[in-house]
């Protein structure tokens, strides 16, 4: 039997004779390992066919209609507020910071071993309805590959799409340095649940931290995460939530306040998220960030 296959081969390295470091000298494979990165650079991007780690490159494009489209009704349909207009949409396509949050996936993955990652609906006690938003409506796109490559999303690792809301001036830093942190750092960190970077499946409440230029324009990120092991907790406020999970070897923290919502997603590494869309919007309607409760109530942990 034969099979007639389609081969994306992209760059390659010519020989006339046998070279057992044929691979190396491609420069496909890093330290000996195995694992060629570049293959898990999404199908869509113009630069798939490049090797991330021998040919760099850093590029911020405009999508077409049919992925901009794509994306209206992905936050139409994960925003519980007032309906949001996307104006503009920007594809990150940047070789440094794919590589690093590559990288964190692969170590995860080796320290892990056969450990399972307990999924948002797992924890929070709604097995059928309790899925990430994102991840829910995705499943049910016919053109999500083109924009978003959940096939190759490692949902073992808790890796789900999620919304950032910053400014214009910030959301431009993190898609050129990522999430950084510290006194040079790119993202105004959140603390209500901690130290780290905030995340939501809620667009509303993404929008509430992103402020209204005077255009009229606000701006989120569309942003690949690995959550990992989730700390879970039901508590309305809790400043020390990433130190708790951190003593119990969590990568992240799930806060679903009173056990209502909305839920946010608080990660500590900055190679844990990949902003892969720059996202305008125009809203119309009260997006106020929630304040921080004085007491917190119906306190449920799970650890």
């Amino acid at each position: 039997a034969l099979l007639l296959c389609r081969a994306c081969l992209g760059k390659f390295y010519y020989v006339t004779d046998r070279d057992p470091g044929a691979k190396q000298k491609a420069g496909w494979w890093k330290d000996g390992n195995d694992a060629p990165f570049h293959l898990e650079l999404p199908v869509y991007w113009v630069n798939v066919h490049r090797n991330p780690i021998a040919d760099p490159f850093s590029v911020h494009c405009t999508v077409r209609q049919k992925i901009k489209d794509l994306i209206q009704r992905l936050a139409s349909g994960t925003c519980s507020g007032r309906k949001p207009v996307v104006l503009d949409v920007r594809r990150v396509a940047d070789s440094e910071l794919w590589n690093r949050y590559v990288g964190f996936k692969a170590g995860l993955h080796q320290n892990m071993g056969e450990t399972r990652c307990l999924p948002p609906n797992e924890l929070d006690g709604r097995p059928e309805s309790g899925h990430a938003l994102t991840s829910q409506l995705l499943e049910d796109e016919v053109d999500a590959e083109e924009a978003a490559g959940i096939e190759n999303m490692d949902f073992a690792l808790n890796e789900l799409l999620l919304w950032h809301g910053t400014d214009e001036e910030s959301a431009t830093a993190i898609a050129e340095s990522g999430f950084l942190s510290g006194s040079a750092g790119t993202v105004k960190h959140g603390r209500r649940f901690g130290e780290g970077a905030y995340f939501a499946e809620d667009l509303a409440k993404s929008i509430s931290y992103a402020p209204e230029s005077l255009a009229g324009v606000r701006y989120v990120l569309l942003c690949r995460t690995v959550c990992g092991h989730i700390w879970y907790t039901e508590r309305s406020s809790d400043t020390d939530a990433h130190q708790a999970a951190k003593r119990s070897l969590k990568h992240s923290v799930l806060a679903n306040p009173d056990g209502k919502g909305p839920r946010e997603y608080v990660l500590f590494e900055d190679t844990q998220a990949y902003p892969e869309y720059i996202v305008q919007l125009a809203v119309n309607g009260d997006f106020t960030a929630t304040q921080e409760d004085d007491a917190p109530t119906n306190q449920i942990t799970v650890q």
